[in-house]
């Protein structure tokens, strides 16, 4: 390339850059200027939903958040106002939602999504704080066959302010209220466990919380499978042995709340195996750590969200071969039921 050439290249290059740099200082410009319903610039307060309260510390939430709900109570927990976000608004608007006529002070927002399905009733929705209260919806039962559409909650104290920029953010962090139990109970008895001949069922009373998401007490749920069909499968360890595979969903579990996991031989009612499933759930979470930290075991509950429970029985059901939770091995051996 001759030098005159070369130089009509260097000046188109530079021409390119200048008006890269030139669009950039525009687009920065233009969020100075006043605002109006047309300007696509940041500005306003708005809350980003954050979902790092898992197992694997990562941001989940474009991924599992749907419709949000979001609920706003000035300082003393007086109602004052609702902002329902679809899941497509929330996906467009990077998981942020957008709180429109607030002055500037101290308030307390509390988060759902996913609280509109059908399996939740909400009631003290527009009263003050302490009267909310979510509820499973049972029908009048207190009984649970049903997979729970996956529930997430967040409730932190925020001050408003606006920054001189005209755009504020606070985060939100997410925590999961559903939870996943995968259940295999076999024996080496061909005909020891079927589905038609066992009961297996998580009993705990966590079917209220309030706007803390802390349990209210009340009745006992009893969370039975919503799915059970009868397996036959190959042990490395007992060989080939026969039993009922189920799944059960349940709303929050809590440490210090009486959850027992049940399994009752049918129709005699005899209780086979009562262990409470927290306890057991612990002797696995203690393993588990975020940030080099050990998990405490209510931390481990609320980050976990899914659990495998196998119970391994001899041919006559009165000998507990091996309790693995989480793939993890435990000794449970005490609470076999005879």
């Amino acid at each position: 390339m001759d030098s005159k050439r070369l130089d009509q290249h260097r000046a188109v290059g530079r021409a390119e850059v200048l008006a890269v740099l030139l669009t950039a200082a525009l687009a920065l410009a233009s969020c100075a200027w006043p605002k109006d319903d047309y300007d696509d610039c940041q500005y306003g307060f708005w809350l980003r939903l954050s979902y790092t309260y898992n197992i694997m510390d990562v941001e989940a939430a474009p991924e599992y958040l749907g419709d949000a709900h979001v609920y706003v109570y000035d300082a003393a927990g007086n109602f004052v106002k609702r902002i329902d976000v679809t899941a497509a608004q929330l996906k467009a608007d990077s998981q942020r939602v957008r709180i429109e006529g607030l002055p500037e002070g101290d308030y307390r927002f509390m988060v759902w999504s996913g609280s509109a399905a059908s399996e939740y009733s909400i009631s003290g929705d527009g009263g003050g704080r302490d009267d909310f209260r979510l509820t499973l919806a049972t029908a009048g039962s207190l009984h649970s066959a049903r997979q729970l559409p996956p529930l997430y909650y967040g409730a932190p104290p925020v001050a408003v302010h606006y920054s001189e920029t005209g755009y504020t953010e606070r985060v939100v962090s997410m925590m999961k209220d559903t939870n996943e139990l995968a259940c295999l109970a076999v024996s080496t008895g061909e005909e020891s466990l079927t589905a038609d001949n066992c009961s297996l069922r998580l009993v705990t009373a966590n079917a209220t919380v309030d706007a803390d998401n802390a349990l209210t007490g009340g009745d006992a749920v009893s969370y039975e499978p919503y799915q059970l069909e009868t397996v036959t499968i190959d042990d490395p360890d007992y060989g080939t042995m026969h039993g009922v595979r189920v799944a059960i969903s349940t709303l929050r579990l809590m440490e210090h709340t009486t959850c027992r996991l049940l399994l009752e031989r049918q129709p005699e009612g005899r209780v086979v195996f009562d262990v409470s499933l927290p306890e057991y759930i612990g002797m696995v979470g203690r393993l588990y750590t975020s940030m080099g930290r050990q998990l405490a075991l209510q931390e481990y509950l609320d980050r976990q969200d899914y659990y495998t429970v196998v119970m391994l029985f001899s041919e006559e059901l009165d000998q507990l071969l091996q309790l693995r939770v989480n793939s993890w091995r435990v000794r449970a051996n005490h609470f076999i039921k005879v």
